[in-house]
């Protein structure tokens, strides 16, 4: 049976909890007042209501460790601006797309900070997914100029914070050197197309140059759940999940 990655227990937890508080009788308040409690290990825990919690805690427990995946080392963030995790989801995130939409993805783009845990060497749970990506960031596709590409390239040089795929860029201090898209030079004659989170699409990061970008698709696709989903098929092919630093950008 294939996993479906967007069914949360902590979000059916929460509904279950709604219903039996509130579904008796409609709430009404005439007045109310309210105390403040000091929370801290004095208090005691509750037996009622820990044991109803238990099954739905055992449950979530269980999905958050199932093995989805295996990785031949960590990855993780460290570098200038290229980092191994940040290559790793960028090139997922475009094969994902492509296959999803049947269209085709010139560059991938990722901002490292967005990246709050690493890959570890090893098995790779649910758990770790949610731990790495724990926003719920939906992938966009953007409409790039090549003078957009060129305010990519700058920002990218000056923050040094984006895994990218498809773009190869060389800089000494903040003056570009070589800037290529899939092996060519820029072509000012046509446009690309751009797969990148919606915060960074909408001007995350400081990357206000993007939001008056034309949007090509508005997916409702999570990072997340495309990690879940890209590792999960990897795993299924015998395939471990591997990156490495590449030089797709050099500072100098």
């Amino acid at each position: 049976m294939k996993r479906n990655f967007r069914f949360s227990f902590t979000l059916l937890l929460c509904a279950h909890l709604a219903l039996c508080l509130y579904s008796c009788a409609p709430l009404q308040l005439s007045n109310h007042q309210a105390t403040y409690l000091v929370i801290g290990n004095e208090i005691e825990e509750d037996s009622e209501t820990a044991g109803f919690i238990a099954p739905y805690k055992r449950d979530l427990e269980q999905e958050m460790n199932s093995v989805i995946g295996e990785s031949k080392k960590e990855l993780n963030t460290k570098g200038t601006g290229e980092s191994s995790l940040g290559n790793l989801v960028a090139d997922l995130q475009k094969k994902f797309i492509e296959n999803k939409l049947e269209t085709t993805v010139d560059i991938s783009v990722i901002n490292n900070g967005g990246l709050r845990n690493i890959i570890p060497e090893g098995p790779i749970t649910v758990g770790n997914i949610y731990e790495l990506s724990p926003f719920e960031n939906f992938i966009y596709l953007l409409e790039m100029k090549a003078e957009d590409l060129r305010r990519l390239a700058k920002y990218s040089i000056e923050k040094k914070n984006l895994g990218i795929q498809g773009i190869y860029i060389e800089a000494i201090g903040n003056e570009i050197q070589q800037f290529k898209v899939n092996g060519e030079s820029l072509d000012e004659n046509r446009t690309y197309v751009m797969a990148i989170n919606d915060y960074l699409a909408n001007g995350g990061d400081y990357m206000d140059f993007l939001q008056e970008v034309k949007r090509l698709e508005k997916t409702n696709f999570l990072l997340r759940d495309m990690l879940l989903e890209e590792i999960s098929s990897l795993n299924a092919e015998g395939e471990k999940v591997d990156a490495s630093i590449e030089g797709r950008q050099i500072y100098r």
